[in-house]
């Protein structure tokens, strides 16, 4: 348009008048007039209905979903120009506030940050959250496999309880047999639930390593972490009548949908799930 009509008005009115720079209008002439940042309403027509299939869905996702479904190829920024055009915009995650621990024991820190894994089941990363309902307040503890990132098992309490977590670790020895674990290190932060006696001789008779964060550092264990800002993002704080009688209900089905359905760049653009199956696939046959 500014190519067209700058032989009647300044290019610095018509600049200002459609809202962009100079500096990038003549950026575009230096390039030659590339045509690919024209608009395209079919490439907005799939952003769009990306969105609306899910509207958890941010850049990433949007792209992931795309290229997974209708086999199309987008670049993160082409994503973000189609959902600026759109005023359309993923869920903000709330940021929130962390405070260190004392530090009581002698239990090594064998992760060091390193969250990658050739394998599943050797690094596990289990911690609490809470979660605020009309009717009170409940707590989600969850294990996740570093491996696929999937959550391997969970429990809900509405109290902040040594059984809520060595609930969710059984439920997860249970589950996993020992054979397939047998060089497994589990890592959590310094809560007292994570450096009591009961818990470490638990982990010590069914052969797991214990690894614990450094003191008053999150980053330690930011698998599991992640996980909690993402279902709060994601689920919780979309919900309007939450409920501690519904919320288990809330949770499993939020669960079932990140371990099969949720897509995550880190694992080729699987879901936890799929990526775990494709490897077992990749090894076996």
């Amino acid at each position: 348009m500014i190519e067209i009509l700058r032989v009647k008005y300044p290019v610095k009115l018509l600049c200002l008048t459609l809202g962009c720079s100079r500096s990038g209008y003549y950026s575009w002439i230096k390039l030659g007039r590339p045509q690919y940042k024209a608009f395209d309403q079919a490439v907005n027509d799939l952003v769009l209905e990306s969105y609306n299939s899910d509207t958890r869905f941010g850049i990433v996702s949007i792209r992931m979903n795309i290229k997974t479904v209708y086999g199309v190829c987008l670049t993160n920024k082409t994503i973000y120009r189609y959902m600026k055009l759109n005023k359309i915009q993923s869920i903000c995650r709330k940021k929130t506030k962390r405070y260190p621990k004392p530090s009581d024991h002698e239990i090594p820190n064998l992760l060091q940050r390193d969250f990658n894994t050739d394998k599943p089941n050797k690094k596990w990363s289990i911690d609490i959250s809470y979660i605020f309902c009309r009717d009170g307040l409940q707590y989600l503890c969850a294990l996740k496999d570093m491996y696929d990132k999937s959550i391997v098992s969970w429990q809900l309490s509405p109290y902040i309880d040594f059984k809520l977590v060595m609930d969710t670790l059984n439920c997860a020895i249970n589950k996993v047999p020992y054979e397939q674990r047998k060089e497994l290190i589990l890592h959590s932060d310094q809560g007292w639930h994570f450096t009591h006696k009961t818990y470490q001789q638990t982990l010590l008779d069914n052969g797991i390593t214990q690894s614990i964060s450094h003191k008053g550092s999150s980053v330690d264990n930011a698998p599991i972490e992640s996980f909690f800002a993402i279902i709060k993002t994601e689920c919780i704080y979309l919900e309007d009548n939450l409920y501690t009688e519904n919320l288990d209900f809330i949770v499993s089905e939020y669960i079932y949908y990140y371990n099969n359905n949720r897509l995550q760049v880190k694992i080729k653009e699987l879901a936890p799930l799929q990526f775990r199956e494709q490897a077992l696939m990749s090894l076996f046959y």
